[in-house]
């Protein structure tokens, strides 16, 4: 779709981890009237209102559909390796007149270094934006969300144990041990598995290494969730690093952006949220097991060139 003076549309990825905000942020970028953004693995529409939220299926104990967008996002999981930019943005690009499309969290970090010769399409300004957040308050939420997941998908369930035994078995049996868990309790899994999805941080760091090392011209640097959620200037510089001016970002949708506090909660127990006060809130297994992996993937270093304070988390190998 070109405007009126023949210039196409820009083109953008968000790529970031889950429990980010990442809908949050699909779906206020949706709310532009020249933007048009897809979310998740699955490629859904940035502007539905609450997708995930399965709370009402359960009430009505409606177990079919659950499993239908289970499968509907699995099938997304294989995808993302292989579908290209283009696949996804020239159809949308079709169905209507937005000036900037893109997605977020449809594409990895760690996808983009295999398909290098696709992010740099010469009829399109693609630009390229990592959304991280604190590890601490990443795990918690993951967590949360882990302990109605693994009762749901035997998919995620099989996938997560298998990484928790494949990261090291004998150090979690040994936390289990000291501090007398079963470890296949739901919430000391569901915290194992939130622990060892770190892995995935630590392959997204190393392909921004990778996309740097290879000069690629629309990668335009990280920005924290927590500035993006919080400040308007944040998000309005994000807007314009995605567009490259390609749309303007004014007052008034700011204040409609920043009126909206809605996120996807993914772990309802009252905690504080202050990173180094929820560390401090976690019980000394879950200390134990996070600082574990922190540092057998080696993230401490990579968050905290990023302006992040893991201070409180004691060195991981004590716990090997």
């Amino acid at each position: 779709m070109s405007d009126a003076c023949g210039a196409p549309a820009a083109w953008f990825i968000v790529t970031s981890h889950g429990w980010s905000a990442s809908h949050w942020l699909a779906h206020n970028l949706s709310r532009h009237p020249r933007v048009a953004c897809v979310h998740s693995s699955a490629a859904l529409p940035g502007d539905r209102d609450e997708p995930y939220d399965v709370s009402e299926l359960l009430a009505r104990k409606d177990f079919a559909t659950i499993f239908a967008m289970l499968a509907q996002f699995r099938a997304g999981y294989g995808a993302r390796g292989v579908m290209r930019p283009a696949d996804l943005y020239r159809p949308m690009e079709a169905q209507g007149d937005a000036r900037l499309i893109g997605s977020v969290h449809t594409f990895r970090l760690r996808d983009l270094p295999g398909m290098v010769s696709d992010l740099s399409p010469p009829d399109r300004n693609l630009r390229i934006v990592n959304l991280i957040r604190h590890p601490v308050n990443l795990v918690n939420s993951g967590a949360g969300q882990f302990e109605l997941t693994f009762r749901l998908d035997l998919n995620e369930l099989q996938w997560i144990t298998r990484r928790i035994v494949e990261t090291g078995l004998e150090t979690f049996e040994r936390i289990a041990a000291r501090h007398q868990l079963f470890p296949g309790d739901p919430e000391v899994l569901s915290f194992f598995g939130a622990c060892v999805t770190l892995k995935g941080l630590a392959a997204d760091f190393a392909a921004r290494d990778a996309l740097l090392g290879q000069g690629l011209a629309g990668y335009a640097g990280s920005l924290r969730q927590e500035d993006v959620t919080r400040e308007p200037a944040v998000f309005r510089d994000l807007v314009h690093r995605l567009g490259d001016g390609a749309v303007g970002c004014p007052s008034a949708y700011l204040d409609l952006v920043f009126a909206d506090s809605r996120r996807n909660v993914h772990n309802a127990r009252r905690r504080p949220t202050d990173p180094s006060a929820l560390f401090a809130d976690w019980a000394p297994w879950q200390q134990e097991a996070f600082a574990f992996c922190l540092d057998t993937f080696g993230l401490r270093a990579p968050y905290e060139a990023e302006g992040y304070d893991l201070s409180m988390v004691p060195p991981g190998q004590s716990f090997a």
